[in-house]
């Protein structure tokens, strides 16, 4: 029995790793070009609201992060680091198992590891809802 391979199939998989490599790098170039602290508020919890919800601030967060000022980054949202270990750890994963070196993770970790990072996030909103210290909407 043979099988047919589509004659584009290895140009897909190639465009494919490429976009995953370059990935990382779109983004680092967005942050530092398009966030500012007087961009306009696409959070639809804050404009129902006029709240500021657990992750707001978290863009221009990681903007100020890419540049490098950090301040500004922790007082945008003091969680900047956690997300940006999730996005980072997010993309090593998924490299990984397209390289097929990628060792699977204990579903059951990860959900313990969401759902603590939620409650955090959480926690977190309270104290600055509570303190007056959240980002403008």
């Amino acid at each position: 029995m043979t099988t047919h391979v589509h004659p584009h199939s290895s140009v897909r998989r190639r465009l494919g790793d490429f976009g995953l490599l370059a990935l990382p790098g779109g983004i680092l170039a967005t942050l530092l070009v398009l966030t500012s602290a007087t961009g306009p508020t696409l959070c639809p919890f804050a404009l129902l609201t006029g709240v500021a919800c657990p992750g707001c601030g978290m863009t221009r967060a990681a903007g100020a992060l890419v540049r490098g000022d950090w301040a500004a980054a922790f007082a945008y949202h003091p969680l900047v680091i956690l997300a940006a270990a999730w996005v980072a750890g997010a993309w090593w994963a998924a490299v990984s198992r397209r390289l097929g070196s990628g060792r699977r993770i204990d579903p059951r970790l990860t959900n313990r590891l969401v759902i603590a990072s939620a409650v955090l996030f959480l926690a977190v909103w309270l104290v600055r809802l509570a303190t007056g210290s959240l980002p403008p909407v």
